[in-house]
């Protein structure tokens, strides 16, 4: 337990920590994980539309549906901002500074992805540019040109909006961008929860989750999808209604067992089941918000669920998601070319022995990265300290 609490993340001081949330993290995160796992594993064994046959099976759609861990991370980013604002003006707490959410979002976030953006430079400047598949850079005397005019955008969130493509060349980083713009939005989307009658504000958020979803389903599977608000607004405002529930209807975990949690537990499955077949469904984006709804209350209200994402391993894994995130697509693409020895030709068991191998080698290197990179800057007197330390050593 000692161990686990040098890799576990630091509240806000003042803020409640719900383990819970840090489960729901850790479930988005090996989500992900197992799609990208999936997606560069079937390249690298062989395994595509040209070489063989992609396969069907149940595990196959379970890895595949993993790409909507990132929905969940949006759910999860609502629920998390809304809590303050649902505090002040439904709970009686304490007024939410604009100017102070603000600079939070930017010492909080900021300092471990600019390190990151750092990292990749140079990876791009020791080992991509050698390679022919970049073929922009490969050979190319002005390669630390290209590269800055990828990742400079990327610093400011804005590579979708300049480029209209995933961010170069770690595309995952498309969904910070869109996270970035909702944290802009979020202060005013907080108005919601002055309405005052609990029907009829939880009524505005269902009806605007209904509006989102249908205006995502309009712009389908189009880049502006992927990189604009606009095309995922409706799993933020599902956390919204989510952080109404959890602290309006002083929602808690229960202490034992009954019929009710256990409907819960079975409604968790279910909602994962249905993510995973998705697309057998008609109108799929209208669905998923509230499958992932479904799956952030059973983590409160299933009594197994509760136990299991309140657990300190998984806490602790949870809590490191920003870092995970921000470098497992390069560290997949890397890993695999020393895992991939070990095909067996049974798709579905590759996956799951691929997936294993790769979390044991790259979780370690997370949980380090996170530690020196981005637990520091969870603190929030940060930049008081460092200005002091500054202006303490020039005086």
């Amino acid at each position: 337990m000692k161990v686990l609490n040098r890799f576990s993340r630091i509240t806000t001081p003042g803020r409640a920590y719900i383990p819970q949330i840090d489960g729901l993290r850790f479930v988005a995160i090996l989500a992900v994980l197992a799609f990208h796992v999936q997606a560069i594993c079937l390249y690298h064994l062989g395994v595509t539309s040209q070489k063989g046959a992609v396969p069907t099976d149940g595990i196959y759609k379970l890895f595949e549906a993993g790409h909507f861990g990132v929905q969940l991370f949006f759910t999860i980013s609502g629920f998390v901002l809304a809590i303050p604002f649902v505090t002040e003006k439904l709970c009686g707490g304490s007024r939410v500074s604009w100017p102070a959410y603000y600079l939070r979002r930017v010492t909080r976030l900021e300092p471990p992805y600019i390190i990151h953006l750092i990292l990749v430079f140079i990876l791009i400047g020791f080992v991509l540019r050698k390679q022919p598949a970049h073929s922009d850079l490969y050979q190319n005397p002005a390669w630390a040109i290209h590269a800055l005019k990828h990742l400079l955008p990327s610093l400011f969130y804005s590579h979708g909006f300049v480029y209209a493509e995933y961010p170069y060349p770690n595309i995952v980083l498309w969904s910070l961008e869109v996270e970035v713009q909702f944290y802009v939005l979020a202060p005013f989307l907080s108005y919601v929860f002055l309405v005052p009658k609990k029907q009829w504000r939880r009524g505005l958020l269902v009806m605007l989750i209904i509006a989102a979803s249908v205006l995502s389903q309009v712009l389908g599977d189009q880049i502006l999808h992927h990189v604009m608000l606009l095309g995922e607004l409706q799993f933020f405002l599902g956390g919204f209604l989510f952080a109404d529930i959890y602290l309006t209807d002083k929602l808690a975990v229960p202490a034992r067992s009954t019929i009710w949690s256990m409907i819960w537990d079975a409604l968790f499955l279910l909602a994962v089941a249905g993510v995973a077949l998705i697309h057998n469904f008609p109108q799929p984006a209208l669905l998923l918000p509230w499958l992932m709804f479904v799956v952030c209350l059973a983590a409160f209200k299933g009594r197994i669920c509760s136990i299991v994402f309140g657990n300190p391993l998984i806490t602790a894994i949870g809590g490191m998601c920003y870092t995970i995130y921000m470098y497992h697509w390069l560290m997949i693409s890397g890993v695999i070319r020393l895992t991939k020895g070990l095909q067996t030709h049974l798709i579905w068991w590759d996956l799951m022995v691929q997936l294993v191998l790769i979390s044991l080698i790259i979780l370690p290197i997370c949980a380090l990265l996170f530690v020196l990179f981005e637990r520091p800057f969870m603190r929030k007197d940060w930049p008081g300290k460092l200005w002091a330390a500054l202006t303490r050593h020039n005086a």
